[in-house]
């Protein structure tokens, strides 16, 4: 019996601001249509982040003032939708490029807002 609980690994996960700006920019800067292949790797990838990311916001967020805290609610109401969707939905180009976007906002207030 397997009594491993994977949400502490997340929790204890170190964020990697390379790779997961590589993820993100692997479909932002995509010339052309991405094979199925690719779109799910990279959709599992992105959601992996924007799921570590998000909550890290949220904490971050009581200390945001003015259009950072705007920018944040805006961010993270938009990343709890897309990952509600199924992971086959997360594949689609237009949601794969919206979850990337989303993930690029998620770093930056991160990394703005985050521990020294």
């Amino acid at each position: 019996m397997n009594t491993h609980d994977a949400s502490t690994d997340l929790k204890a996960a170190p964020i990697d601001a390379d790779v997961i700006r590589q993820s993100y920019n692997t479909v932002l800067l995509a010339t052309g249509h991405l094979p199925q292949e690719q779109r799910a790797h990279l959709a599992g990838l992105l959601r992996g982040h924007a799921g570590l990311l998000l909550p890290e916001v949220e904490n971050q967020m009581p200390h945001m003032r003015g259009e950072w805290r705007h920018t944040a609610e805006h961010v993270v109401h938009r990343t709890h939708h897309a990952l509600a969707v199924t992971a086959a939905e997360a594949r689609r180009a237009d949601r794969l490029h919206d979850l990337a976007g989303l993930t690029r906002s998620l770093l930056t207030l991160h990394q703005e807002f985050g521990p020294a």
